[in-house]
């Protein structure tokens, strides 16, 4: 080292710029703001309608008796039971990164395990009690059951994805708090540009399908079976490209939403820009995801043990009245609805019905233990939005060098040119009002009063 040079001192460094995955950390403030929270308690609450619709149109009590039916049923009649997995102990006796720390991925399955089973070919052929129910391995009911519930979970996390991935977004690159109204409003705008995205690779897969519906019905023969035997080469070839629009389209729809979020683009730029993102560097979505995983797995850790502890506090605290007064070690057990109301007869202990004060406090008290459980998976549900907001901003910068802190800007469409100069009676030049110009360059015509 020369005696001229000096040492260097570093007083400051910018983990933003040396590691720029740390902005899925910052993501954890937005889940937590109020505009985020209203609406993925919003779309929670709303998503077992649509799947309760289409349960009742399309399903009869043979197909609800199916044990793989069942459990979707329950799952999407109740959203927050598979969140809540991720931090029960039968379920996690032993494995704690895999699945204590899991929240965000259960948010994944809940969402598109119902697509899984409708590209699937379900046996739908065992009861609960895991009896045969017959030869029939595919039902046309149980297909439009998934299919209306899917379209309504398209719809309804399109509409909320894309709100809270805007305020998400707005609050990372310009540090601009958004109003619920402002991401309602912006959620309106784009909802059906979303929507359109994410439908686009199900139309093509569905058109790719006609061709194959055809060569099925001709299977009907012998000979049809042997023709399309020869030409089931075709049928593979329609299927790998299925195949690789269905696997862009899982780990890429989350990018979508993001996207129009971000880049205020159509549906089939959103689209194809998720896919290029997930092809061309999927070694780092993969290292991002796993990052969000168990960085937001041990948030929802926090935050579901904090809800379960409420509500068991809430029965401990009570149970000691209710075995002072009652004098029945059992009472809070028969109001948790654990074990039914015993009573005797001739001797015998039979199962009494709960009277109607009874039944209405239990109804009471379910009704807040699910509205305390839906209220804590609205914040991990809406942390998966924020953490794949900020996911998408590194896999831009990845892909396209695209500075962290680029956003479209609804209210910047339209900018002004410097204010014109115009001399007055005695010469001297004066300030005009600007005149807003379009994006086109057209000003705009003056008026006059």
């Amino acid at each position: 080292m020369n005696k001229t040079d000096q040492p260097v001192v570093v007083s400051n460094v910018s983990w933003r710029d040396l590691c720029p995955w740390t902005i899925i950390f910052r993501s954890l403030n937005s889940a937590t703001s109020m505009t985020v929270l209203v609406l993925a308690l919003a779309a929670l609450v709303l998503m077992p309608v649509g799947w309760l619709i289409s349960d009742t149109v399309f399903l009869n009590d043979e197909l609800r008796s199916d044990s793989v039916l069942a459990r979707l049923i329950d799952d999407n009649q109740m959203p927050y039971k598979r969140v809540f997995l991720a931090t029960d102990p039968e379920e996690n006796s032993v494995n704690l990164l895999g699945a204590r720390l899991s929240g965000p991925r259960m948010v994944f399955t809940q969402i598109v395990e119902p697509f899984r089973q409708l590209f699937s070919l379900p046996t739908y052929a065992t009861s609960l009690d895991g009896s045969d129910l017959g030869n029939n391995r595919w039902s046309v009911r149980a297909f439009l059951y998934l299919l209306g519930g899917c379209v309504w979970t398209i719809f309804l996390w399109s509409f909320a994805g894309v709100g809270i991935c805007r305020a998400c977004l707005l609050k990372l690159t310009r540090n601009e708090p958004v109003g619920l109204d402002d991401s309602f409003e912006f959620a309106l705008d784009k909802t059906l540009t979303v929507t359109g995205a994410i439908s686009t690779p199900l139309l093509a897969i569905a058109a790719m399908c006609l061709p194959a519906f055809f060569l099925g019905l001709f299977m009907g023969m012998d000979l049809g079976v042997l023709v399309v035997g020869l030409l089931w080469f075709v049928v593979l070839a329609l299927g790998l490209v299925m195949a690789l629009l269905l696997l862009g389209l899982m780990f890429g729809w989350p990018l979508m939403v993001a996207s129009v979020a971000c880049e205020g683009q159509n549906s089939f730029d959103a689209m194809t820009r998720s896919y290029a993102y997930v092809m061309q560097r999927p070694l780092n979505y993969v290292l991002y995801l796993f990052i969000s995983m168990v960085f937001g797995g041990f948030c929802w850790f926090v935050v579901a043990n904090v809800a379960d502890g409420a509500i068991g506090l809430g029965y401990w605290s009570t149970s000691f009245g209710t075995r002072l007064v009652g004098g029945d070690a059992d009472r809070m057990d028969i109001i948790r609805s654990i074990a039914p109301p015993m009573g005797v007869e001739d001797g015998k202990p039979i199962v009494l019905e709960p009277s109607s004060p009874l039944a209405g406090g239990q109804a009471m008290i379910r009704m807040w233990t699910w509205i305390g459980r839906t209220a804590a998976a609205a914040f991990v549900y809406g942390l998966f939005w924020c953490m794949m907001s900020a996911v998408y901003l590194l896999l831009r910068k990845d892909v396209d060098d695209t500075e962290m802190d680029e956003i479209y800007m609804v209210d910047e469409r339209r900018t002004y040119e410097l204010p014109p100069l115009q001399t007055d009676d005695k010469g001297i030049p004066q300030v005009q009002k600007p005149e807003p110009v379009n994006d086109s360059g057209d000003e705009k015509p003056e008026t006059e009063s």
